[in-house]
């Protein structure tokens, strides 16, 4: 399929419903193609990572659209603004990322001509995560965007799999990329509390009841969702602490306000008054929270297509606890790098907490071993090196 060279001097949009995730999720593949002399665009709604973007190499153009929308005509009028930046901008390629992206650029890139069309379904969400008419929506949509010679990136196989089989997407133009990546170096390099290197052991902790040093610290990082799983880790510790257990319990992320599964900012501001469970806000580099977990925890029934949450504490060597559905259970294997638990079981989630807060050997053990996962299958290097390849396919299959 050629090398990089062949995407010298292209010119390819990434196109998503906001900066952030481009800048969160896709700046490795940002700066590798900058790093190629390609022209890259970014194309999202306006907002503060756009400088970020720009930094890198990207050249940012505002896409003026409302993604909590659910007007026909709100979205009709996003469709012909893209349209028309995609008339004005001649991309070579144009890559899509997140459900409305998909869908309305989709339409938009058939219509313009675009050459190259690449579709992101970084997970199915939550459209799918519940039984309602959002699936029905969702489907009718994708079968729209996915349509004609588009090529899908799914982040699981079980995802791809739904797709295909209700007749969505094409068996033959769909391909799994495990996830966005993570920085399995520099993640890598961060001890476990106490230690002094990677993968040196910590000192005695606390879980046993008898006069130990300090708490065990089981972190959850994601966008705060009610199908993140958020109620049911606070739940979770509320139990593992009425059990004896002397745990700290975190959770770190922001509500996502264009989501209609966001938690509430005032149910969080509550919770951080407790003694269960801290919140903190949002921050770009995890390395601190993560300098202090000694298990990371995410009981997602949320759609998942490869939680980045789960590859970061792999990546530093945490054992994971999480639930058994598509994309989380691709990084964890059950007693092997962490513990699997079925969706919205409160009790089996503090089985788990307490038998890993109860055994550092094997919380060690675990997460030796998810580093080692991470590092051999999720990577960012591997993550962009696998999507500049597609991007060369679709270019060689315009060519013809």
């Amino acid at each position: 399929m050629g090398d990089r060279r062949s995407l010298r001097g292209r010119r390819i949009a990434l196109v998503s419903n906001t900066s952030w995730y481009l800048w969160n999720f896709r700046g490795d593949t940002i700066r590798a193609l900058a790093s190629l002399g390609t022209d890259v665009i970014t194309i999202a709604p306006e907002d503060e990572f756009r400088s970020r973007l720009e930094e890198v190499g990207a050249r940012h153009v505002v896409w003026r659209f409302d993604r909590r929308s659910t007007a026909p005509l709100a979205n009709l009028g996003a469709l012909v603004r893209l349209r028309s930046l995609y008339g004005r901008l001649s991309p070579d390629v144009v890559h899509h990322f997140t459900i409305k992206p998909v869908i309305l650029g989709g339409i938009a890139a058939r219509f313009s001509r675009v050459p190259g069309i690449v579709q992101s379904v970084p997970g199915l969400g939550h459209a799918f995560s519940e039984s309602n008419g959002l699936r029905l929506q969702a489907l009718a949509g994708y079968r729209f965007g996915l349509a004609g010679r588009a090529r899908t990136i799914f982040q699981n196989a079980e995802d791809m799999e739904r797709l295909i089989g209700s007749g969505v997407a094409s068996a033959d133009r769909s391909v799994v990329i495990r996830g966005s990546g993570v920085d399995v170096d520099r993640l890598g390099a961060i001890p476990l509390p106490g230690a002094s290197v990677p993968g040196a052991s910590a000192p005695p902790d606390a879980a046993a009841p008898s006069g130990a040093t300090r708490p065990v610290t089981f972190l959850m990082t994601c966008r705060m969702l009610w199908a993140k799983g958020v109620r049911e880790f606070v739940e979770a510790a509320s139990l593992v602490r009425g059990d004896g257990i002397h745990a700290r319990f975190v959770v770190l992320g922001d509500p996502d306000e264009g989501n209609p599964a966001t938690v509430p900012r005032e149910w969080l501001e509550e919770l951080a008054q407790g003694d269960d469970v801290e919140w903190r806000r949002f921050r770009e580099d995890v390395t601190p929270d993560l300098a202090e977990a000694d298990v990371v925890v995410l009981p997602s029934y949320y759609g998942e297509g490869v939680p980045r949450s789960l590859l970061e504490g792999g990546a530093a060597g945490r054992a994971l606890i999480t639930t058994d559905t598509p994309g989380c259970s691709d990084v964890v294997e059950d007693g092997e790098t962490g513990l699997l638990v079925p969706c919205r079981d409160v009790a089996a989630l503090a089985a788990a907490m307490e038998s890993l807060a109860r055994d550092p050997d094997l919380r060690r053990r675990l997460g030796t071993a998810a580093r080692d996962r991470v590092r051999a299958e999720f990577s960012s290097e591997k993550v962009v090196e696998e999507t500049l390849a597609v991007y060369r396919r679709v270019l060689e299959e315009a060519q013809k």
